[in-house]
């Protein structure tokens, strides 16, 4: 029988590329492929699927697992007793810092499709002198930026806390078949030039820090 298409060339009409693409579906459709509507009802099931043949599930509800949860790249060993143990003007080299000093968040086996990631924790950044001389706009809060990357590119990005808080960031987009490496990111404002650096005692003052990290990742394959 035949498979009657949207578009049908006639003599001497031009053939638009899709109408040549309809019936090449069209014709498939009907004769080289097994629709999924045609199969029974219960067909895929446990039994018949792999594990992880339609999602897979990546947590952790420790990260970085051996670092109590903290950020471990910039880190200040000059604080007074009483500080955070921090990132300070002293020690950060400005932009964009990983939160680990590892190979990043490895998702094996990724096979291609959508990916669902939520990154949680606290943050502190030090918003007592974001009025400073050469702020912009003065009394402004001094803003902790997160960001995730997948092998590299920005897959989301949050301002971020302003003071002590909890945060969470969460990225959805499509990513392509093979390795992939997630990178959790964060990054602090420029110091203005009226900044303590410095206590009167000589201790270094602390600036951003963050703690009490997880993450879960969800990839869909179809």
């Amino acid at each position: 029988m035949k498979q009657w298409t949207q578009r049908e060339a006639t003599q001497g009409a031009t053939a638009s590329p899709d109408a040549v693409n309809d019936e090449l579906r069209a014709q498939q459709s009907s004769i080289t492929t097994l629709d999924r509507d045609q199969l029974p009802d219960d067909y895929v099931n446990d039994t018949r699927l792999v594990l992880g043949a339609l999602h897979h599930s990546y947590t952790a509800s420790s990260y970085p697992t051996a670092d109590g949860q903290q950020n471990t790249v910039i880190l200040s060993d000059s604080l007074a007793a009483n500080a955070w143990y921090c990132a300070s003007h002293t020690s950060y080299p400005g932009g964009w810092v990983n939160v680990d000093t590892g190979t990043g968040i490895q998702l094996t086996d990724w096979k291609g499709g959508h990916l669902h990631f939520e990154w949680a924790g606290n943050a502190f950044i030090n918003g007592c002198f974001a009025s400073g001389a050469n702020i912009a706009y003065p009394k402004t809060p001094r803003y902790l930026n997160l960001r995730i990357t997948a092998n590299g590119v920005t897959i989301a990005e949050k301002r971020g806390p302003g003071y002590h808080e909890a945060f969470r960031v969460i990225a959805s987009t499509l990513v392509a078949q093979g390795p992939l490496t997630i990178r959790l990111q964060w990054r602090i404002t420029e110091p203005s030039e009226d900044d303590p650096v410095f206590t009167s005692g000589g201790d270094v003052v602390p600036q951003a820090h963050l703690w009490g990290m997880r993450y879960l990742a969800i990839g869909r394959w179809r």
